[in-house]
């Protein structure tokens, strides 16, 4: 019986553990989805930053709430290249504690080059 007072709490905290790290990586994953798909959108011809921030916020609201505080910021710098950021926090089990995610793409405009 002693054993059971001793045992049971370590097994429910490393199943906490365990619940919370599947919380964190999926919310990881899909920061670096919405990313991945606002910086895809905003590099195509004729779209904007505002286009691709629009898809990146459809990604994270279809994931239904298992990220919390995001931003995302497309920055379109010299050269025509296109970054995109996504940040956030993972739902958390455990109130009071929150785990950062965050995700960044680079890539190139996209650009129609007459005779090339």
């Amino acid at each position: 019986m002693v054993e059971a007072v001793l045992v049971i709490p370590a097994v429910m905290l490393v199943l906490l553990v365990v619940v919370q790290f599947a919380l964190w990586a999926h919310a990881s994953q899909v920061t670096q989805l919405a990313a991945a798909e606002g910086n895809r959108t905003a590099r195509a011809l004729g779209n904007s930053a505002a286009s691709g921030s629009a898809q990146a916020q459809t990604v994270l609201e279809s994931s239904k709430a298992s990220i919390t505080g995001t931003t995302v910021s497309i920055d379109i710098l010299p050269g025509g290249i296109v970054r995109t950021r996504v940040t956030g926090y993972a739902v958390s089990i455990v109130p009071e504690l929150s785990f950062p995610v965050s995700a960044t793409v680079v890539g190139p405009q996209q650009e129609f080059r007459p005779g090339a």
